[in-house]
């Protein structure tokens, strides 16, 4: 629930951001009432320097290579795995294996949020996991950093490490 919360702070804030741009361009400055006028402009000047600053922003692919050394010629595998199920987003990665006769052996992992996630960020930090037997099972230990953001700003940062079985 507070993922929704969260969310739905995050939109009502850039609905606000447009109906000023949008009230600004049409009725110019009548649109800042005088009781919100300082809350109206902070809102119109940290828009504006969010839609500035966020083409210079780098973007995090969440790709951790786990082994360098495989065998090209093998076939390989994904695992999908749910790291973390909210209300309204969920916590995924997938893990690539390359099959060498019945051992699965981890050449990558990449891990991202699905659902309504507006207002975080998952970055994916580490993976620890083993080779396994075809018909055993693999742990693993995942470690990350799930952003709070409001207005494109981080507010916090929540530390996750997620350990389990893959099947």
């Amino acid at each position: 629930m507070k993922h929704l919360t969260w969310s739905i702070l995050n939109l009502t804030i850039l609905f606000c951001f447009f109906y000023l741009i949008i009230g600004f361009i049409i009725k110019g400055k009548r649109v800042f009432k005088p009781t919100f006028k300082v809350f109206s402009i902070c809102i119109l000047v940290i828009g504006i320097i969010q839609i500035l600053s966020a083409s210079n922003s780098e973007k995090n692919t969440n790709i951790i290579k786990i082994t360098e050394d495989y065998d090209n010629k093998n076939n390989t595998e994904f695992k999908k795995v749910i790291l973390e199920d909210n209300l309204t987003l969920d916590i995924e990665m997938l893990v690539k294996y390359s099959i060498n006769n019945i051992e699965y052996v981890p050449i990558e992992s990449h891990s991202s949020l699905t659902g309504f996630v507006s207002g975080y960020v998952w970055e994916f930090e580490s993976i620890y996991t083993e080779s396994y037997i075809k018909g055993q099972k693999a742990t693993y230990t995942a470690n990350g950093v799930l952003k709070w953001n409001l207005f494109g700003f981080t507010i916090y940062n929540e530390s996750k490490t997620i350990s389990g079985i893959m099947n």
